[in-house]
Formats: C-alpha cells, sequence, structure tokens
C-alpha cells in the first residue's frame, strides 16, 4: 500500500504544473470546437477558368463527332460507277438507265438532266444536286473559255482529239510523257477516236483525266470515214513498229521477235498467243496493223533420216516427245506417213499443225 501510495503524492509544484496542464487541454478543446480555422490549398471547381477548359473539351468532342460522319465530295453524275451510286442510294435500275444513256455517248450536262435519264425520286434529287459537278465549259456555256492546266492557259475553241499534238495532251493535269505518247499510240492503231469507250480503254487513263481531256478536246459523234489502214507483214515487222500498237513497249516487242526468230516465222495467227504477257486485246489490236503476209519458209526435216539432237532442237519438241518419236521409229523401222505421228502415245495433238511445220516422213 505505501508503494502504492507514493504513486500520487505531489508537493506543491507538482500539484500547481498539473492543474495548469489541465486548463491548457480544456482552453484547446474549446477552442477546437468553437473556433472556425481558415482552409488553406482548396480550389474552386467552378472557376472560370476550368469552365472554360471544359467548353473547349466539349468543342472538340463535338468536331470528333461531325469528323467521323462520312463527307460527300462533288461529282459528275456521268461517271457514277455501280458501287458509287449503291452509296448514293440509287436502285439498280436507276443506275441501269444511267449507264444505258452513256453507252451511247452521251453526257449529263445537267442536274434535271439527270434527274429525267435516271429517274430518282424528288428526294433524292434534292439531296444529289448541291454536290454535281460539270465540266466548266458545260457551265460556263461560253466558247472560247480559258481552261487551266499545270502549266499554262488553253484558250479557244475545243480541238478535235484527233488532231491533239503529245505537247497539247501534256499540258492537262494527270497526263505526262508516257501517258500522252500512250493516248496518241492508241489513236493510230484503232485509226482515230470514234466514241468516248475508245478514250477509256486506253492504259492508265483515269475517269478523272479523262474529264479534263473532254474540256478541252471533243470526239465526233457523227459518222465519220473509216481511216483504211495498210497492213504491215508481221513476219518483217521492226520493234519500233510493234511498239506503236498500244500495250506493247520495248520488253514485249522484243519478246515477240525473239519468239519469230526461234519459230523461223509465224505461220498461224494464233502462234502469238504463245508469246509470254501478250493479252489478247493487244493481240486484237496488233492486227489490225498487220497480218501474216509472207510465210515463212521452212525447210522440213526428214523424220526418218533426222538424228535425235536434230529433233530435239525442233521448236514445239521438247526430250520426252523426241524420245517417243524414235521409240516409234525404231518399232516400225521407219515412219510411212507423218500423220502417224498422231498414234504416238502421248503426243500433243493440239500441236500437230505446228510439228508437222518442221517434219516430212520419206
Amino acid at each position: 500500500m505505501k508503494n502504492i501510495k507514493s504513486h500520487f503524492e505531489y508537493n506543491k509544484n507538482q500539484r500547481s504544473g498539473i492543474l495548469l496542464l489541465g486548463i491548457l487541454i480544456v482552453i484547446l478543446q474549446l477552442m477546437y470546437y468553437f473556433v472556425d480555422f481558415p482552409t488553406t490549398g482548396t480550389q474552386d471547381i467552378n472557376t472560370s477558368k476550368i469552365l472554360a477548359i471544359q467548353i473547349k473539351i466539349d468543342s472538340l468532342k463535338v468536331r470528333e463527332i461531325a469528323n467521323r460522319k462520312p463527307k460527300r465530295h462533288p461529282f459528275n453524275p456521268s461517271f457514277i460507277t455501280d458501287y458509287k451510286g449503291y452509296k448514293l442510294g440509287m436502285s439498280i435500275q436507276e443506275i441501269d438507265r444511267l449507264h444505258t444513256f452513256r453507252k451511247k455517248g452521251n453526257y449529263i450536262n445537267s442536274a434535271k438532266q439527270f434527274q429525267k435519264v435516271t429517274g430518282v425520286s424528288d428526294s433524292l434529287f434534292k439531296k444529289l444536286k448541291p454536290y454535281f459537278k460539270f465540266p466548266d465549259w458545260i457551265t460556263n456555256k461560253k466558247r472560247g473559255t480559258s481552261y487551266k492546266s499545270k502549266n499554262n492557259f488553253f484558250k479557244g475553241v475545243k480541238k478535235d482529239i484527233n488532231l491533239a499534238t503529245k505537247d497539247e495532251l501534256q499540258k492537262i493535269i494527270g497526263i505526262g510523257e508516257k501517258l500522252s505518247a500512250r493516248i496518241l499510240k492508241f489513236k493510230t492503231s484503232i485509226g482515230g477516236y470514234h466514241n468516248i469507250e475508245q478514250l477509256n480503254k486506253v492504259y492508265g487513263l483515269k475517269p478523272k483525266v479523262v474529264t479534263k481531256i473532254l474540256e478541252i478536246f471533243y470526239i465526233k459523234k457523227e459518222k465519220t470515214i473509216p481511216v483504211k489502214v495498210e497492213l504491215k507483214d508481221l513476219n518483217k515487222a521492226t520493234a519500233s513498229e510493234l511498239k506503236l500498237i498500244n500495250g506493247i513497249g520495248d520488253k514485249l516487242a522484243t519478246r515477240i521477235i525473239k519468239f519469230r526468230k526461234s519459230i523461223n516465222g509465224f505461220y498461224f495467227k494464233d502462234q502469238l498467243n504463245e508469246v509470254f504477257g501478250l493479252n489478247p486485246e493487244v493481240i486484237s489490236l496488233l492486227f489490225k496493223q498487220f497480218k501474216i503476209i509472207s510465210k515463212p519458209n521452212i525447210t522440213k526435216l526428214n523424220i526418218n533420216e533426222a538424228k535425235f539432237k536434230e529433233v530435239l532442237h525442233l521448236p514445239y519438241i521438247d526430250y520426252e516427245l523426241t524420245k517417243k518419236i524414235f521409240d516409234y521409229r525404231d518399232e516400225f523401222a521407219e515412219i510411212q506417213n507423218i500423220e502417224e505421228l498422231k498414234k504416238i502415245e502421248g503426243f500433243p495433238l493440239d500441236k500437230y499443225d505446228r510439228i508437222v511445220l518442221y517434219l516430212k516422213a520419206e
């Protein structure tokens, strides 16, 4: 008990200190509850700066939503494709009417004409009309209008496309040296342009560029006297002459002459199909300028006296076929008639008319 009692015995100074501490604690508690201390470091979220930033963010959101919407650009209604017409909301029948109108060599020259030709509804017509874009010579309806190009201005009345020069064509945006040469070369190969479809067939010539050409030049729609082209001998044609055909360049012209040499000259028209890279369309154009006039003079090899290597080196005959021919000859002592080749198992019958150009049986 004495030890516990000693903990609660204080002298006068200690009791005074304890009393002062208690008073301070009470004062601090009262100050905490009744005194309003100012707060520091807080921000007002409704300040003008924050509102301005929020307004800017909202405007950017609106702009982004607007940019996501598909935009419609001005276009020439004469050159609406199936896909373009579908995207514009046209029906299949309306698109077909437009294409039928265009195949006749006609063009849409006004918004009213577009509705009349296609038969689109008034509601769709009102949506499309603001985006129609026609060539300057249609909208201005003046002869002698100046036409702007990448180098200078075209002035005066429109000129016949068949009289256009290489330099004049190169002044049109989108036509360079190669394309202008291609346009003139194709014109020569077909004897002159008579309709827009022929111009669209020029390799690498886009519809937009065709539209620009027609702003400067015109194609006569009336009947023209066909140009009589004097056909040249294909077996005597040079590389320079072959390159005049649209679609034949340096490599292809060299390849044709090399193949012609390997077979000793063209005998059949369809032998051109065997030239690598020569398309049927180009072959058709080629025969408008050339034909096989002089047949090749081929010395035929007697199959009964020929050596293995001699036959192997002939066109259209490979090692396997040569072996089959000699096996057949050895079996029957000799080949009495050249048509006996057809009896050989595995003989390429589709090449018989070519192979017999170089072989005979005597």
